[in-house]
């Protein structure tokens, strides 16, 4: 008789990674939200949780986990029902369950075995990546001085975008610099009518923010083939799919969104998810801040192209910009 029991399999490596970087995250927004209102008030989140003894803690896996659930909600209460101007019976209040809600993330802290230090070390360097200066600065280069310049991404341009009919319902656009068309005509590829034909205007965007784009490399013939590494790895076919499938993901999301229109800020998830497609490019140099504002720049272009059946495209990576220009380059 066989006595081996089978053991119940452990979870892969890097789904376990996966999830205590997610643990990590969570966590250290919860603390960071706690630090932001501690501020608010002119209270530090050290002392209040110095003051705070231990809580109570029930038996079993998710005993920190319902603690939780108990506290936060007793300080999102409090919050919402504090007055402009509150008394100062209730800050005391207030500053008593903001030091709940930190005792009570310390101990769940411990009871995952994480480091204080490097959730609030990974919290600062994710709250950096996703807030940073909105200045016209230029784009990094990908592409520098040991490239010849044939094979580097223009620096400044004019794209013109000129829509034309092929039949009685194909409608297709020809980009052009110069006198010289570039790249292949598009279509929508789509049987509605949904602009993707301007596409090409979030990589243009993405060379003016990021200073990346191996799908404008390809359009304008710049791929650095003088070097072997980089023509295969970081200018060739997987990096092009990876890029149009970035440019189709966030497409598909702002479909929903009015095409990004008045908004400000991309959904954190799907910056992520833009970041873990890129982490073996260049590209993963890119903070998420500088994905949004190319995102967001780009989708600017392109609302204006779609409304205006075409025109041009201002494109200056040294000021990161993409303007749009019914008239094109010159115009008064």
């Amino acid at each position: 008789m066989n006595n081996c029991v089978p053991r119940a399999a452990s979870p892969p490596r890097s789904a376990a990674c996966a999830s205590t970087a997610n643990l990590i995250e969570e966590f250290g927004d919860v603390l960071w939200y706690l630090a932001a209102l501690s501020s608010r008030y002119g209270f530090k989140l050290s002392e209040l949780i110095a003051k705070t003894a231990s809580l109570p803690i029930a038996k079993g896996q998710f005993g920190h986990i319902y603690a939780m659930v108990r506290t936060i909600p007793l300080l999102t209460e409090e919050f919402e029902n504090l007055p402009v101007h509150p008394t100062a019976a209730q800050k005391r209040k207030l500053a008593e369950n903001i030091g709940a809600a930190g005792r009570v993330t310390l101990q769940a802290l411990r009871k995952h075995r994480l480091n204080l230090s490097v959730v609030l070390t990974r919290n600062l360097r994710k709250v950096r990546s996703m807030f940073g200066p909105d200045i016209a600065s230029p784009a990094r280069c990908f592409d520098g001085a040991k490239h010849p310049e044939y094979e580097r991404l223009p620096r400044k341009m004019a794209v013109q975008f000129l829509e034309r009919k092929r039949g009685k319902k194909r409608v297709e656009v020809i980009i052009r610099v110069g006198d010289i068309n570039i790249g292949d005509r598009l279509t929508d590829n789509a049987s509605i009518d949904d602009g993707y034909r301007y596409h090409d205007a979030f990589h243009l965007a993405y060379a003016a923010v990021l200073g990346w784009s191996p799908v404008s490399r390809a359009i304008f013939r710049c791929k650095r083939k003088s070097d072997a590494k980089k023509d295969e790895i970081e200018d060739g076919a997987r990096a092009i799919i990876i890029e149009e499938a970035i440019a189709h993901t966030v497409f598909n999301y702002a479909v929903g969104r009015s095409m990004l229109r008045g908004l400000d800020r991309i959904d954190h998830n799907l910056l992520k998810l833009i970041g873990r497609m890129v982490r073996n490019l260049e590209a993963k140099e890119c903070q998420l801040h500088e994905w949004q504002r190319a995102i967001l720049i780009g989708f600017a272009a392109f609302r204006e192209l779609k409304r205006n059946k075409g025109g041009w495209l201002l494109f200056d990576a040294e000021t990161q910009s993409l303007t749009y220009s019914r008239e094109g380059p010159g115009a008064a």
